[in-house]
């Protein structure tokens, strides 16, 4: 069994506990919209497609992430999104009809094939998060230098693919996608 390591962003690991999937999302915020979809037409559709669960990443994505963008001043919509629940969507679509036996980053926690990448990562993020161990037999590497907007949505489609694929880019960032469940190991540093 291969062992990766973790960065906890959320400060809420906890050695030798075990990360599952969500399966309740009664708090879970959503944007429903008025006479056309509601919060119970989404949580029907994600048990639909996620019947095992989100992870907690999952759920931010594609539920808590507002799409609408509006000018804090004036109110109105502006035109663009916000990139990140995009990116996401695109890449499961990708990963769903090409290579549905990869798994899900919707359904997966994230982590380092080494303990010098997820210090390097803690340091560029303030060097205050705890880093974990996480043993897992059956996480997917996928270069991280693949997991952006291709320009296009055809070009994303094809980061994408090469992202599921398992395809490195000139400068490969290996990151594990680790399924949930998951152990946490012992905290590294």
């Amino acid at each position: 069994m291969a062992t990766y390591f973790t960065v906890d962003r959320s400060g809420t690991l906890v050695p030798e506990s075990i990360i599952n999937l969500r399966t309740d999302y009664s708090k879970t915020h959503t944007y429903a919209i008025e006479n056309l979809i509601t919060t119970e037409d989404l949580i029907n559709r994600t048990h639909q497609l996620y019947p095992d669960g989100l992870s907690n990443f999952g759920a931010q994505c594609l539920h808590e992430h507002n799409l609408i963008v509006t000018d804090t001043q004036t109110g109105q919509c502006l035109n663009f999104a916000p990139h990140i629940p995009v990116l996401e969507g695109i890449f499961e679509q990708v990963r769903l009809n090409e290579f549905p036996e990869r798994p899900s980053r919707m359904q997966s926690m994230f982590g380092w094939c080494t303990k010098p990448d997820a210090m390097a990562f803690k340091e560029a993020h303030g060097n205050v998060h705890n880093i974990f161990e996480v043993p897992s037999e059956n996480a997917f590497i996928a270069d991280q230098n693949l997991l952006y907007l291709g320009a296009s949505i055809m070009g994303t489609y094809e980061f994408a693919r090469k992202y599921w694929s398992g395809e490195r880019s000139n400068n490969y960032k290996p990151e594990a996608v680790i399924p949930l469940p998951s152990n946490i190991g012992a905290v590294v540093i």
